[in-house]
């Protein structure tokens, strides 16, 4: 490599390696901890906009050359990337201890920006290491970009580990003293051999802390969802949530298992004693084991093991839970709180497996009598930061048309969801079973569901769904109305009991799509391209989400914060991008060699994210869990991204303009092709193991990844040639693109889908070569005819 001779090639590249896993894996820790502080919508605008002070570094090296200097490259390195192994844990604690409430008043919106703020510091200083190497060794970037996309690829790998072993806190420590190491690595040359203490005195202290940390009250989340937490029996972290145990006034019958400070499900104080447990007969979400007692059961998301010691009071001998959460299963029930629950998930009828229920049940060989589902939700973003708002890929048409194959002819599934004036959740169940039957060819809807709630005594209450593939009898139906009536439950409908509601309306509606445009909240059936079950609000009407009640706001003003993000962030490109280009640099964005390069960055960035969070989302089904989505497809997408950029410095730089046209085009055909390939790859080879299978999809996005690292290098390479000062301007504007792209891919999602999200990406980066032909013909007509034949014979064969 041309470096300075002070600055040896591999320890750079190796530098950029690790700052880049750090960021990387800094952004992925604060989601974890943002989930567990925020509510989720609100842990996906945090980083969205703090990953904007990645972006903006880059612009400020550009807008001010005359400080950031090559002959000061050495120190200017060493010194931000020690100060970005400062800014952590300094973070760290402002975040830990800053209140937060759910509202939008002045003093809150405060906060709010507070919270914005306070992680762009780091990412900033990240970011200003990676921007000075890129600015100041341009003639080496495909290698530099090539390390840059290699250590975010491991850094998506290694997150999981840390955050299993170490939690939220002590993860982000860690963080700080591995950056704070590779101040070792870019040591100054000729300089006092007090530099040398600098790191040492920044890595010493952290580690220790990190070693002794344990239980610290200074590592403790003060304030969750703007509640103080106070003490817990039991507190553990790993990739994907954050599992407390609590009990209310030390009462062990009001004992709760806690993820991530919001969602909750009762711990029961169980003795073994199954005959005092009768009671729980009682429960509206109990009514199918009413009419099949004994009977074969799969139940989805059993947490803490109610749903199953109802179960046992009906006398079933063959139970089976699915719960995607590991602490809740190994740490709290099986270990833990084993004696306090008596054993519970250890009995011989019981059988508990930690997987995606989706998933385990298209592997499953068997068909069940019965299978429940209780409010399963997924409230908390998950590792994968912003690739996740309200999408639940239980409630979907291709999920219940999975359920239905699995139930025997006989079989009931029963959902509990809770119930609003007017209804929303429950009614999706409707329109759900209705769209599943139709396509799978069963016919009677008004005979195969039974919906019936509590007594409305609180906002929400909860409601219970049953469906029948051979549709329910009489004598079933008269059954559980017996039942409801006895326990004062509401029926809101049964084939023998119809009242004039929205429900019975639109179980016995010839064509549902009349009932669904007129209802004044969109009831429509999610897909598995826009998995958004919980998202009712509809678009013209996402300003009135902040009027709804508690329990529907908190589900349905995601899609608001998002735009709300969007408007936030493209204002803070406009004022520290493009006001300061313009103020600093009015000459520049002036000349003839600006636009295009300036349009074609935008669509990589844009294009790249669109990508990229589309594919993690595709996956999550076919390997399991979130967590394991992400880290395969970002580790996939980024690792041979960083061999294509490396590929990419091979090319002939005599045909420059030729190969970065070639290159989107080919990025485009390759999704094109993705698109039709992506359904028929996930239900061929679910079945196989999750080793397996995340071997199958790196191998799969192999070929995309590998062409997706060359257009970026190849054109910093292009400004090299034509406008050198621009170069750092072009990867801030790539990055701040990115963020931007984030959330616009999850508003098409919502509204559109995943599939379109991609078509967006496919028309970005051919509008990306696009404006490099067109800039080709520009000067094509602006040039001399000595200058254009040289031109040409730089650029063309």
């Amino acid at each position: 490599m041309n470096l300075p001779q002070s600055l040896p090639g591999r320890r750079v590249c190796f530098a950029v390696f690790v700052i880049s896993a750090s960021i990387l894996m800094l952004e992925l820790v604060l989601t974890r901890i943002f989930s567990v502080k925020l509510y989720y919508h609100y842990a996906f605008m945090v980083i969205s906009l703090a990953l904007l002070g990645s972006g903006a570094s880059g612009v400020y090296v550009y807008l001010f050359p005359n400080f950031f200097r090559r002959d000061r490259l050495e120190r200017q390195l060493f010194l931000a990337c020690w100060l970005f192994a400062a800014s952590i844990p300094l973070t760290l604690a402002l975040i830990l201890r800053l209140d937060f409430q759910f509202d939008f008043t002045l003093r809150q919106l405060g906060r709010i920006l507070l919270l914005y703020s306070i992680p762009a510091v780091p990412f900033f200083l990240g970011g200003l290491c990676l921007s000075l190497a890129m600015t100041h060794l341009a003639e080496n970037v495909s290698r530099l970009y090539s390390f840059d996309l290699a250590g975010a690829a491991c850094g998506c790998l290694l997150v999981i580990p840390l955050l299993n072993v170490l939690g939220g806190p002590q993860a982000m420590l860690s963080i700080a003293s591995l950056a704070a190491a590779v101040c070792w690595l870019l040591l100054p040359s000729g300089g006092s051999r007090s530099w040398l203490w600098i790191p040492l005195f920044l890595v010493g202290p952290i580690t220790a802390f990190l070693i002794l940390s344990p239980g610290n009250p200074w590592l403790k989340i003060q304030y969750v969802k703007g509640r103080n937490e106070g003490e817990a029996l039991f507190s553990k972290w790993d990739s994907s949530s954050r599992i407390t145990v609590v009990q209310v006034n030390r009462d062990r019958k009001n004992t709760w298992i806690i993820m991530d400070g919001d969602a909750g499900t009762l711990l029961p104080d169980f003795d073994g004693n199954i005959a005092s447990w009768r009671f729980l007969q009682a429960r509206v979400s109990s009514l199918a084991y009413h009419i099949k007692p004994s009977a074969q059961t799969l139940i989805v998301g059993p947490g803490g093991g109610i749903d199953v010691l109802t179960a046992l009071t009906f006398g079933n001998r063959e139970i089976t839970g699915v719960e995607v959460n590991p602490i809740t299963v190994n740490d709290v029930m099986r270990e833990q709180f084993k004696d306090f629950t008596g054993g519970l998930y250890f009995r011989p009828e019981v059988q508990i497996h930690v997987d995606e229920g989706r998933s385990f049940i298209r592997r499953a060989a068997q068909s069940y009598d019965i299978i429940q589902a209780t409010l399963v939700d997924t409230w908390a973003a998950t590792a994968a930061g912003a690739f996740a708002l309200t999408e639940n890929n239980l409630y979907t048409v291709e999920a219940f048309k999975d359920y239905f194959s699995k139930l025997k002819d006989d079989g009931i599934l029963t959902f509990t969801r809770w119930n609003l004036e007017p209804p929303q959740q429950d009614l999706r169940l409707v329109s759900l079973t209705r769209a599943a039957m139709q396509e799978l060819g069963l016919s009677g809807p008004e005979r195969s569901m039974i919906i019936v709630r509590e007594s409305r005594q609180r906002e929400a209450v909860e409601c219970n769904f049953l469906f029948k593939k051979s549709g329910f009898t009489d004598e079933e139906v008269q059954r559980i109305e017996a039942i409801s009536q006895a326990n004062a439950f509401e029926m809101l409908y049964t084939p023998l009991t119809r009242p004039d509601n929205p429900f019975t309306k639109l179980i016995t509606a010839a064509n549902p799509r009349p009932f669904y445009d007129s209802y004044p909240y969109d009831v429509s059936p999610p897909r598995d391209n826009s998995p958004f079950f919980f998202h009712t609000v509809r678009l013209r009407q996402v300003w009135s989400s902040l009027f709804l009640s508690w329990e529907s706001k908190k589900t349905n003003v995601g899609l608001l914060v998002l735009f709300l993000v969007f408007l936030a962030a493209l204002v803070l490109v406009l004022l520290f991008i493009l006001v300061p280009l313009y103020g600093f640099r009015k000459k520049a964005l002036s000349e003839r060699r600006g636009s295009s390069e300036l349009g074609y960055f935008v669509c990589l960035g844009l294009g790249f994210i669109l990508i990229e969070m589309t594919l993690v989302q595709k996956f999550i089904l076919f390997l399991g869990r979130p967590v394991y989505a992400l880290s395969v497809v970002l580790f996939a997408t980024l690792l041979f991204s960083g061999l294509g950029s490396l590929f990419s410095g091979r090319l002939p730089k005599d045909r420059l303009r030729r190969s970065i046209s070639a290159v989107c085009l080919l990025v485009a055909a390759l999704v094109l092709a993705y698109l039709p390939l992506l359904p028929f790859f996930l239900y061929r080879f679910v079945g196989l193991t999750t080793p397996l299978k995340a071997l199958l999809v790196i191998a799969f996005l192999a070929p995309l990844g590998f062409v997706m690292g060359m257009p970026m290098p190849l054109g910093i390479q292009w400004l090299q040639r034509v406008s050198p000062p621009l170069i750092p301007w072009a990867w801030g504007i790539n990055g701040s693109a990115s963020v931007l792209g984030s959330i616009l891919t999850m508003v098409i999602a919502v509204n559109l889908g995943f599939n379109q999200a991609l078509t967006l990406a496919i028309g970005l980066y051919l509008l990306a070569a696009l404006f490099l032909f067109h800039r080709h013909r520009s000067e094509a007509f602006a040039l001399p005819a000595w200058e254009l034949a040289h031109f040409r014979r730089q650029d063309d064969p």
